[in-house]
């Protein structure tokens, strides 16, 4: 592999990224943020980034923290940052021109029609799910599973097969295109899996600070009937918008080959899952400040928009906001942060599904 890739994110996802890449002979830049430096500089320490599990060896990416080598380095961006990062990290690459570039945002969470409007990149993709299940710690990255597809989609949605066997060559499974970002931003099934055990293991996680097995442990049968009713909310949202959803059961089945019947089932069984106890250590986790605001909050307003009034979803939302204090409808990635609180359903279909980018009247022209 000749490529060179920059990755936005020395953390979980975007060390085990790095490795990755690295072992399969890529140039890698490793970005950190000024303010976030722990792990790189650890690896600047040590001089390599090691891997174990799923990916062994110690890889050599070069780090910075200057956002101009990212857009020198490579063509290709990818950005692993958490969703609540993304305003950050968009600030900050809308100081170049990135007309020629590629940027990947790992997840997405509905990233690329907010992204669209900060920065000028050719294409703006998102995937449904982080490559890996990874933790990084004291320089080390544990990949305790590496998923076995990864739906991911465009905007504009114009990528040509060339372009899309590069893309390919990035990731080391084989990739799932679907038709547009909204689809994949009602794939990103971290929303139905996380915040609700979170919430109903709350005084779990705030007397053992993270010390039990988070699917196996905290997911019982109790909480995995309200995971499977957020689940079903969303795919009735999904199918309104034209999709063919699958259940969170079978999505993580074709992500790790497995066969499971049921989600409750998954969650005691899961290999990957259960090497680490993975369970919050605080009610400030990404499981909810992540994935209540950036994936609950705009699949519940794309509901009301079509006339489904999501119980289960609100009431996760609800209850997320009462714990941190903070109104995730209001701060989230709300449909009137996306630009979309006053189109119609053909509206949103229409403005995901462009062919072209809207900022770029030079492609217009050509095409």
């Amino acid at each position: 592999m000749q490529t060179s890739v920059s990755i936005i994110g020395a953390g979980n996802c975007g060390c085990a990224f790095a490795a990755d890449l690295a072992s399969r002979g890529a140039n890698v830049l490793l970005y950190a943020h000024p303010e976030h430096r722990r792990h790189a500089e650890t690896i600047d320490r040590n001089g390599y980034l090691e891997a174990g599990l799923k990916i062994e060896g110690r890889f050599h990416p070069d780090v910075s923290s200057d956002i101009a080598d990212v857009v020198r380095f490579s063509k290709f961006i990818i950005i692993t940052v958490p969703s609540y990062g993304h305003e950050a990290v968009l600030s900050e690459l809308a100081k170049f021109d990135l007309s020629k570039h590629v940027v990947i945002s790992i997840t997405g969470n509905f990233f690329a029609l907010m992204a669209r409007r900060q920065i000028n990149a050719r294409y703006i993709l998102e995937t449904a799910t982080a490559p890996y299940a990874s933790r990084m710690q004291d320089g080390k990255v544990t990949v305790m599973g590496i998923k076995s597809i990864m739906p991911i989609a465009a905007m504009p949605v114009d990528v040509s097969e060339a372009l899309r066997d590069e893309i390919g060559a990035i990731f080391p499974m084989p990739l799932e295109w679907r038709s547009n970002v909204l689809e994949i931003g009602m794939s990103c099934i971290t929303g139905v899996i996380h915040p609700t055990p979170a919430l109903m293991n709350a005084g779990w996680i705030e007397t053992r600070r993270g010390d039990f097995y988070f699917y196996r442990e905290g997911m019982s049968t109790s909480v995995a009937r309200v995971i499977d009713e957020v689940d079903k909310e969303r795919m009735a949202i999904a199918r309104e918008f034209g999709f063919k959803p699958q259940p969170v059961v079978a999505i993580m089945n074709s992500y790790y080959d497995r066969a499971f019947t049921s989600f409750g089932e998954f969650a005691r069984e899961t290999v990957e899952h259960n090497t680490t106890k993975m369970a919050p250590q605080h009610m400030r986790d990404r499981f909810i400040v992540q994935d209540v605001p950036y994936v609950l909050v705009p699949w519940f307003e794309l509901g009301v928009k079509v006339g489904l009034h999501s119980t289960a979803i609100k009431s996760i939302i609800d209850l997320a906001s009462i714990v941190n204090e903070t109104d995730y409808l209001e701060t989230g990635r709300n449909l009137r942060r996306l630009g979309l609180d006053a189109a119609s359903k053909g509206q949103v279909i229409e403005t995901f599904s462009a062919p072209l980018a809207p900022w770029d009247d030079e492609l217009r022209r050509i095409a």
